[in-house]
């Protein structure tokens, strides 16, 4: 019986690998040329941390993983039969993208998985779109399935859990608040139905009961520079929240990033220090699950659940 192939299309947002790649990275992301003080602020952050985004280096690290945690799993179910398994990267806003990396994929099945566990027209909505506008241009007219939506798989929760406990490195933990925070979007995406805060809430609900703390918040973090509203509440008003509730000690978590990047070694590590700093507020943050095992498994788990319920489908 012949081998069957799978492909997976691993797909994040993207960043600058270089200085030079900014200005860019701002286009795409931006859709237009950025102004001036635009691309000076966003140079000045990229600086701050490295002169560029950790995150591509992190998304290949996480495709070669998850392609040999597939390899390893193969064996134990892909419809009964062996499956050779092939995992590529791709970004919205960088290179390579999302139509390169679908380019190198000719496998029987090919499947995307984003790496935004919580949907919105803002993340899994431009995933659609790129993913849909690569396979009208390739003439193969198939349809690439985007596994979306695993912000309460259990995988992804231990995997943050784990973080947070490695964090906290044996700290008496009722001492500490959990801050978690998200990239906002504009007020009018949640007024119009999206579901990304409700996702938000049923997730850290579901976190909850895998942690020991003392308090916790949520803030959205990261708005955009364009003005207009943005969703609540912010980062800087649960950091002055928690202060006026007599906490002492902040453990922010990243929960809507999967993979640490400008948002969260400058908004969080620079911008939200000081302002922790300011009020008193010992200020720590949990690493993104990145690369980690458990991570990895977690997206084994996603793509290993649908081959198993499109067998059951099919």
């Amino acid at each position: 019986m012949a081998e069957r192939r799978l492909d997976v299309a691993l797909l994040a947002y993207g960043g600058p690998q270089a200085p030079e790649e900014v200005v860019p990275f701002l286009r795409r992301l931006m859709g237009r040329a950025p102004s001036a003080d635009t691309i000076a602020a966003v140079q000045e952050r990229y600086a701050l941390i490295g002169g560029a985004s950790p995150l591509p280096a992190i998304t290949a690290r996480q495709a070669r993983a998850l392609q040999t945690e597939l390899e390893q799993r193969r064996d134990e179910s892909y419809r009964q039969r062996a499956c050779a398994v092939r995992v590529r990267h791709g970004f919205l806003f960088s290179d390579p993208s999302v139509a390169e990396c679908l380019r190198q994929l000719d496998a029987d099945e090919i499947v995307a998985v984003p790496l935004s566990p919580f949907s919105s027209r803002l993340t899994s909505g431009r995933y659609t779109e790129q993913i849909a506008a690569a396979e009208a241009a390739s003439g193969r007219g198939r349809t690439i399935p985007l596994l979306e939506g695993w912000y309460a798989s259990p995988g992804f929760l231990r995997a943050v859990a784990r973080r947070i406990t490695a964090s906290l490195d044996g700290c008496a933990a009722d001492e500490w608040a959990l801050l978690f925070t998200a990239h906002s979007v504009p007020a009018e995406t949640i007024a119009a139905g999206d579901l990304y805060a409700e996702q938000l809430d049923e997730a850290i609900a579901a976190l909850l009961p895998l942690l020991d703390y003392g308090g916790w918040r949520f803030g959205f973090q990261s708005k955009g520079r364009g003005g207009g509203e943005w969703t609540e509440p912010e980062v800087a008003d649960a950091v002055r929240a928690l202060a006026a509730e007599g906490w002492r000690r902040v453990l922010v978590v990243p929960l809507g990033f999967v993979s640490d990047n400008v948002e969260t070694l400058y908004d969080l590590d620079v911008v939200v220090r000081e302002q922790c700093e300011a009020l008193g507020l010992e200020y720590r943050r949990s690493e993104a699950p990145n690369d980690s095992p458990q991570f990895i498994s977690t997206l084994a788990e996603v793509v290993m659940g649908h081959l198993a319920e499109d067998c059951c489908d099919g």
